[in-house]
């Protein structure tokens, strides 16, 4: 329970800055062309983040978790005090970045602390939390924009926040955490994996914006450069970053080929 609470907090939190943006923008006097940055941001993040997650054993799960949540948090309160454009940019960086990796660890957990025949209703609960979060969030925004000020869109995480990363440090599995993986960890590769994931969001979100002659193409160049650079070396290396953060040997099937 506490994993989806985190989970949904992440998801949730880009949602209920979305139709408060206008507020946003008059409190902090941002300029209209910057205000596409204040979801950008977190974005980017929250994409990379995603990516790089791997979740190899269940000790591993409780630190990254709790870690995790606690920069989420603090990156919450952050962004709540920020009192202009540039401090608040780099909190939300950090803020998507920290949720980012809470989506897939709490899928991850599904299938690491879950027996087999419950695996399917935990899957069933963490997939309804992600597909209701769009739903419920700008009503949420608009609510507490209304009825307090737009500093509760950030300040409404730090109390369920706190609460989860105390549960989850009483209730996940407490074993030393083994770091033996970290040898094979390829700093080069992740590198690139990052680029390739935050140049094509990047392209993606501001070349409708900007103009699909703009400088924000070169980002999909960039990205397709950085990601098949990135396969290439850990094919070729043999074991490397991918063994960690993705297993290359699954795209031998042809379903999974086409899905990603």
């Amino acid at each position: 329970m506490a994993m989806c609470v985190g989970m949904f907090m992440a998801i949730l939190d880009v949602q209920v800055a979305a139709t408060s943006l206008p507020t946003i923008q008059s409190a902090l006097d941002i300029n209209p062309d910057q205000m596409s940055w204040i979801q950008t941001a977190y974005l980017i993040a929250e994409f990379v983040a995603i990516r790089l997650t791997g979740v190899p054993d269940p000790a591993s799960q409780r630190s990254l978790f709790v870690t995790s949540l606690t920069l989420f948090v603090i990156a919450s309160a952050g962004c709540a005090i920020s009192g202009s454009f540039g401090e608040l940019v780099p909190w939300l960086l950090l803020q998507g970045f920290s949720g980012g990796t809470l989506i897939p660890s709490l899928f991850s957990a599904v299938f690491i602390l879950f027996p087999k025949e419950r695996q399917a209703i935990a899957t069933t609960i963490a997939g309804v939390l992600a597909v209701l979060t769009p739903t419920v969030g700008p009503v949420v925004g608009g609510c507490l924009t209304e009825t307090y000020s737009w500093h509760w869109l950030f300040l409404i995480n730090v109390i369920p926040g706190i609460v989860a990363a105390l549960v989850a440090i009483r209730s996940l599995p407490r074993k030393s955490v083994d770091t033996s993986e970290l040898r094979y960890l390829d700093g080069l590769s992740l590198v690139l994996m990052a680029i390739s994931s935050a140049s094509f969001e990047l392209a993606l979100k501001e070349a409708p914006t900007s103009g699909w002659t703009s400088f924000y193409i070169a980002g999909f160049g960039l990205s397709a450069l950085c990601g098949c650079t990135f396969v290439w070396l850990c094919t070729g290396r043999g074991r490397s970053s991918i063994s960690i953060i993705f297993a290359i040997e699954t795209l031998s099937s042809a379903r999974f080929s086409a899905s990603f």
